[in-house]
């Protein structure tokens, strides 16, 4: 029995930084109020790339394993070097690979990351490969205490399915943080798992789009810009606790009585990539390990402001014993 089994995309990462990228703020568009541009037609170089490994069942199941719990990855790679190289990255994490499948035809999932070197804004262009395939079955993912579910691709409304019974049958407790498919779906579709979900992660704009998507949500500007009204609209759908990440703004947690908040800490930042994968994970550890909310919202806050110190998304994740000695570094403000 796994304490946790992280579902989702395994992929290489090359990581390109540049000091040519310009942001653009757009807050008159509440789902893409900052835009990182490029000169049209420029060749950008770098002085810096770097190699690295990505996915979010991956990056959640390295912050796991930090964290010393028992984990599993479900996720797909192709027959080839870079999933080979994958697989032998999580054993040395300490992570059970038995789960993994090794897709014949289709390439493993690639990612190309484009960092800003000032601030580490970034973007990034993916290639889904074999995380397209992957096949979800209940004997593969019913022998574990938690399910930490990132984003689908493929048939994700039927694999949403078949977790949605596996979770109700085991009785497995549920963290989600879905995928820009599953959110551009709509709260119609996800509302089935959305009521079996024990914590929800999703990031601001995220929780504009799922709120936009419920016709009989009359919100103002104001309302819905507004992370606390936001999570509270999103928990009467079900989830029994909400957490929305706002970027350099911190984070907000809804667990029924009041918000919980954290601003993100002040180390500077050079590759934000991984910094949800690194937040949702080890807050879901952090409230596994602890049974806190105010603990478990510090573990997001101290491990996602110390992987965006580093480039890749798995290269800063902290162990128990190296958060635990910053948990009164970070302040919590009840709202």
């Amino acid at each position: 029995m796994y304490d946790i089994t992280t579902i989702g995309g395994a992929a290489r990462d090359i990581t390109f930084v540049t000091d040519k990228g310009k942001v653009i703020e757009t807050p008159e568009n509440l789902t893409e109020q900052r835009l990182l541009a490029f000169e049209y037609g420029a060749k950008i170089k770098s002085e810096e790339v770097f190699f690295n490994f990505g996915g979010g069942a991956c990056n959640t199941a390295a912050t796991f394993s930090k964290l010393g719990l028992n984990v599993a990855v479900n996720c797909r790679v192709g027959k080839d070097d870079d999933g080979e190289s994958i697989i032998k990255n999580l054993k040395k994490l300490e992570i059970n690979t038995d789960l993994i499948q090794i897709d014949e035809d289709k390439k493993t999932g690639f990612s190309l990351v484009v960092v800003n070197k000032d601030g580490g804004d970034r973007v990034i262009f993916k290639y889904k490969g074999a995380s397209d395939s992957l096949e979800i079955k209940e004997e593969n993912i019913s022998e574990t205490k938690w399910i930490y579910l990132t984003s689908l691709a493929g048939n994700w409304e039927e694999d949403l399915s078949e977790i949605n019974k596996v979770v109700e049958k085991n009785k497995i407790k549920l963290a989600w943080n879905p995928g820009a498919t599953q959110i551009c779906a709509g709260k119609s579709k996800l509302k089935k798992t959305l009521k079996n979900t024990e914590i929800l992660i999703i990031n601001k704009d995220e929780a504009i789009e799922l709120v936009q998507s419920d016709e009989n949500a009359k919100l103002d500007y104001n309302e819905i810009n507004n992370a606390v009204v936001l999570s509270k609209i999103i928990k009467s759908w079900g989830p029994k606790i909400v957490v929305i990440t706002d970027g350099q703004n911190g984070a907000y947690l809804f667990g029924g009585e009041t918000v919980l908040y954290s601003s993100a800490t002040s180390q500077n930042r050079v590759d934000t990539t991984g910094a949800g994968d690194s937040f949702g994970s080890a807050l879901v550890g952090g409230y596994i390990l602890t049974n806190d909310l105010e603990i478990a919202l510090k573990y997001g806050i101290i491990n996602s402001g110390n992987v965006v110190g580093e480039y890749g998304a798995q290269n800063g994740v902290l162990g128990k014993g190296d958060i635990e000695k910053r948990l009164d570094n970070v302040k919590v403000s009840y709202l």
